[in-house]
This record gives C-alpha cells, sequence and structure tokens, in this order.
C-alpha cells in the first residue's frame, strides 16, 4: 500500500512538473509570438509613413500676382548666377504649375499641346529649398504634388563636369527643373513623324517657367547643354523619355 502511495505521489509531481513546463514553453512561445507581432508592424508603419512622406501635396497656386505678363517679358533675362538663398515650397509651387499645371476640369495646361497628346514630363533636383529635402522629384500636375525619386542633392553630381575649362555655375543652383519629352504619345497620325512638336513644346513650357520665375523675383535661364546619359539615370527614365531642357532656379546673384 505504501509503495501505491509513493508511486502516486512521484507520478503527481512528475505530472505537475510537466504541467509546469508546458505552461513556461506555451508563455515564451507566447511572448515571442507578440514580440514578432509588434516588430512586424512597426515596420510596416514605418514603410507606409516612408510612403506617404514620398508625396509631396503642394499649396494651391496664386493666379493674382502683382507683376504683368508684359513686365515679366520686358525684365526677364539669362541669369547664370545665384546667392546662397533658398528657395521656398511656395515657389516650387507656383514654378510647377506655370510650367505644366492643370487650368480646369476638363484637364487643359498652362502651356498648350497639340491634340491635347501632353508630352511632356517635369522633373526638379532640390537643393536648398525650405521644408523640402533635398532630392529628385516628379511633378504631377494632376494632382498638383511631388513624388520622391531619389534622396539627396544631385545638383553637383550632374553638372560635376566643367563647361570650357570652367566650371559649371548650374552647380550653385538650389534647383534645377528639368523638361523632357515622351515621344510615342505624340506620334499618333501613321504615316507622319510629330515628333518636332513635342521640342516646341517644352519651349513653350520653358518660357512659362521663364516668366513665372521673373514674376518671383527670382532668376534663371533655359539650358540644353548636359550629359543626357547622366540625366537619365538620375530621373530614373525609360527609355522612350528624352531629357530636352534644364533651367537651374534661383536668387539671382548678378545686376541683369
Amino acid at each position: 500500500m505504501t509503495d501505491l502511495y509513493q508511486l502516486f505521489i512521484y507520478g503527481f509531481f512528475k505530472q505537475s512538473n510537466l504541467v509546469r513546463s508546458m505552461k513556461k514553453i506555451a508563455m515564451i512561445a507566447i511572448v515571442i509570438g507578440l514580440t514578432v507581432f509588434f516588430t512586424a508592424t512597426m515596420a510596416q508603419s514605418d514603410s507606409s509613413n516612408q510612403k506617404a512622406t514620398d508625396v509631396i501635396t503642394l499649396q494651391e497656386p496664386r493666379i493674382d500676382g502683382k507683376m504683368s505678363v508684359e513686365n515679366a517679358l520686358m525684365q526677364r533675362r539669362s541669369i547664370r548666377s545665384f546667392t546662397k538663398e533658398p528657395l521656398t515650397l511656395a515657389e516650387i509651387s507656383q514654378l510647377c504649375w506655370a510650367a505644366q499645371g492643370v487650368t480646369d476640369d476638363k484637364g487643359h495646361r498652362t502651356s498648350p499641346s497639340a491634340m491635347a497628346t501632353y508630352p511632356l514630363e517635369l522633373y526638379l533636383l532640390a537643393g536648398n529649398v525650405t521644408d523640402l529635402p533635398s532630392g529628385v522629384y516628379h511633378y504631377s500636375p494632376q494632382d498638383h504634388n511631388l513624388t520622391a525619386i531619389a534622396q539627396g542633392n544631385k545638383i553637383p553630381e550632374l553638372f560635376s563636369s566643367s563647361m570650357g575649362g570652367k566650371e559649371d555655375w548650374r552647380k550653385s543652383a538650389p534647383a534645377v527643373f528639368i523638361v523632357t519629352g515622351v515621344f510615342e504619345r505624340m506620334n499618333k497620325i501613321p504615316g507622319q513623324d510629330l515628333s518636332r512638336f513635342v521640342y516646341v513644346e517644352a519651349g513653350t513650357a520653358s518660357e512659362n517657367l521663364l516668366l513665372e520665375v521673373v514674376s518671383l523675383g527670382l532668376g534663371s535661364t533655359y539650358t540644353a547643354g548636359f550629359d543626357e546619359n547622366k540625366t537619365r539615370e538620375y530621373l530614373r527614365l525609360d527609355s522612350g523619355e528624352t531629357p530636352i531642357a534644364i533651367l537651374p532656379v534661383g536668387h539671382k546673384a548678378e545686376a541683369a
């Protein structure tokens, strides 16, 4: 009888130890599971926040500027020297809209386009702009916002080569706008090469931007000399998209 009692007691404690061990294992598994869950949740949250900050909403453009078109035409000059003063995000918004902004609910833009094909795209290299991280951005006319393509100031890198033995003056610009063309959007008529229209439209969009530059009291000029391969790389352009015009913008440091 005593042996049976001892055996019972031994079995009871052995079972109790097993239960406690199983409880410990279960608790450890729960803790590990919760840790993995919260880590994944925070990572997903960080990823979502990063994606959200990749899109910069621009403020509504002003359409009641104090300078007339005639006055802007009179004052426009080619400016190639800038101060170190930054541009503002409001100025960037105004310049993007002037070049390719939407002006009505039908999708018409500030710059005309043959057959309303709108083959142009507008990019921004931000180097010194208040409230805007340095980087490469693409402008969306429909949403009036900027989408980040790459981080960091790429202006000195893109214009690192010399021009006729002189340092490229565009390196000092706080912001650089780049107009590109997607030619397949324009060539819609069989048997006709309409690619020349893309270059014409790049000129009209650039002139819009240049006149807005004057209206804002800034300086700029149209340039077409650049490293096309490097520009394609920095803007991450597809093979069917071609950079056409580069317009550095800043506060002018020289007398017009």
